[in-house]
């Protein structure tokens, strides 16, 4: 089966997911954005194996782990190579406006729409592009798990802010349209606060005609 563990992590309580397979035990880690004593002992009491750090975007928020998650598991960094500069350009991650100028290692690889992504034991995540928040955001689907990623593409009855560099409000609409081709029934792990599904979005969000 396969087991999702939310992490609200840094100053703005960004969700970092821990995916893994109890199986293998093998998974992901999706959107560190900061360190956690409790996130480190639930992936050594586990014993999980992470091979592979996968970034929604690049916002700081969402980042700002980067390094802890890499000494933790020693998996590499993906990314979609239009929010690359995010992880070596303070500007392009907006940790400048946290008060920082936080910078970090180029990505090990960038992931493109439509790439399958293999978690383990027959779970994969397909990469849905849906810039808008970012030019390089994306969603991860789980179709097995019935599951999708979203970062600050959805939000439960919202969406992400398109007031930051990059962002653009009319293209963000065209990737939820893009997200609303998915099932009601497909479980939503976004960014930030509540869980939600494609469902209740549907008739609930009022961002989504």
């Amino acid at each position: 089966m396969l087991q999702i563990k939310k992490f609200p992590l840094g100053m703005i309580a960004a969700n970092c997911y821990v995916v893994w397979s109890d199986e293998s035990r093998k998974g992901v880690m999706i959107d560190p954005g900061g360190y956690s004593p409790a996130l480190e002992a639930y992936v050594r009491d586990n014993e999980i194996v992470i091979d592979k750090i996968l970034l929604t975007h690049g916002h700081y928020d969402h980042i700002g782990g980067l390094y802890e998650a890499i000494k933790l598991t020693g998996a590499k960094v993906y990314i979609h190579k239009d929010d690359a500069d995010c992880l070596i350009s303070a500007n392009a991650n907006i940790s400048v406006m946290f008060g920082m100028s936080a910078s970090f290692d180029a990505a090990d690889q960038f992931f493109k729409d439509g790439d399958e992504i293999d978690i383990a034991d027959g779970y994969t995540l397909k990469v849905i592009h849906t810039p808008g928040h970012t030019p390089g955001g994306v969603c991860f689907y789980c179709e097995k798990a019935r599951a999708l990623f979203s970062g600050d593409t959805l939000f439960c009855a919202s969406i992400g802010r398109t007031d930051f560099p990059g962002g653009d409000y009319q293209i963000l609409m065209q990737s939820l349209k893009r997200l609303m081709l998915l099932d009601d029934d497909v479980m939503v792990y976004p960014g930030h606060n509540a869980d939600t599904n494609i469902g209740y979005e549907r008739t609930h969000n009022p961002f989504i005609a």
